[in-house]
């Protein structure tokens, strides 16, 4: 969050919460769309009851903070812009609505600690953003100067994540099988393709709504069945979950980049050739006039 807020602006931000249209589109999918897929999913595919427990609170639960580290790659301001600002609305917006949404699949009181999660979101994803903001906009080349060494110490900070979390999988992905991991993998790709689809229509907001969308808050689902459930099972499919998103998206990105690449060189390779003007279309024609020689009629 901080390496972002060091390459956008105010105004770059600003422009997300702005953008209706863009708001709206994130609202269906992340609180509509695949929390109806999930739900579905449970109610007419055979499967084990904690996975269909963890199912329903990964569909209701957007707003994961590990798609920041696909999201902060992209190069261009803009799409940095909307890849913090969505992944923080997604995940404040978790807090309020998804602990209803999950209670109107599971009729079943839920124990939400609405003030560590708040605590959480506050210190980890806006203050760093904003403290990013102001450095930018200070005198001198501060910005500049932190942008890569931060950037750095998120990734190698990411990867200690993935493999402590790799370590923990282990035991988990035995646990839960094969059709389990097939299960989660399918719901991962749906989300993606979900999240794609209705990203347009500018081309950099597809791949940004796709992984924002994706990449869950397993860490708000396992806040909340731990204290809701005496069952831990659930913690299972969970923790799986977080291990199988992560390399799904990564695949996802060194594709659609390969892709990027494989477009723009075939692009440049063949450029388009200017056409001359033609005197009998208008604006040709009134382009090559002399001034002064305007046609009356």
């Amino acid at each position: 969050m901080l390496g972002i807020g060091l390459k956008v602006g105010k105004g770059e931000l600003l422009s997300v919460v702005q953008d209706k249209s863009w708001l709206v589109r994130m609202f269906v999918v992340n609180f509509i769309l695949i929390p109806a897929v999930g739900i579905v999913a449970v109610r007419f595919l055979p499967m084990k009851p904690e996975n269909a427990l963890a199912l329903i609170f990964l569909a209701c639960a957007p707003g994961g903070m590990s798609a920041l580290q696909f999201l902060s790659k992209k190069k261009e301001a803009e799409a940095l812009a909307y890849g913090a600002g969505t992944t923080v609305l997604l995940t404040l917006l978790a807090i309020l609505i998804s602990p209803p949404l999950i209670s109107l699949a599971i009729p079943k009181g839920l124990t939400v600690p609405y003030a560590n999660v708040i605590l959480v979101v506050v210190l980890l994803m806006l203050l760093p953003l904003l403290l990013g903001v102001f450095l930018r906009a200070a005198p001198g080349a501060v910005a500049a100067k932190l942008a890569g060494p931060v950037s750095l110490i998120a990734t190698l900070a990411f990867l200690g994540f993935m493999v402590k979390l790799l370590a923990m999988t282990k035991k988990v992905k035995g646990e839960m099988g094969t059709t389990g991991l097939l299960s989660i993998v399918v719901f991962v790709l749906i989300s993606l393709l979900i999240g794609w689809l209705l990203g347009g229509p500018r081309k950099f907001t597809r791949p940004v709504l796709a992984t924002a969308s994706s990449m869950r808050n397993g860490a708000l689902a396992i806040a909340i069945a731990v204290r809701s459930f005496d069952d831990v099972a659930v913690l299972t499919p969970l923790i799986a979950f977080l291990a199988i998103m992560i390399p799904v998206n990564m695949l996802y990105m060194i594709v659609t980049n390969v892709a990027g690449k494989s477009r723009g060189s075939k692009s440049s390779a063949c450029p388009e050739t200017e056409k001359p003007a033609d005197p009998r279309h208008p604006r040709d024609a009134q382009g090559s006039r002399p001034a002064g020689n305007v046609d009356k009629t």
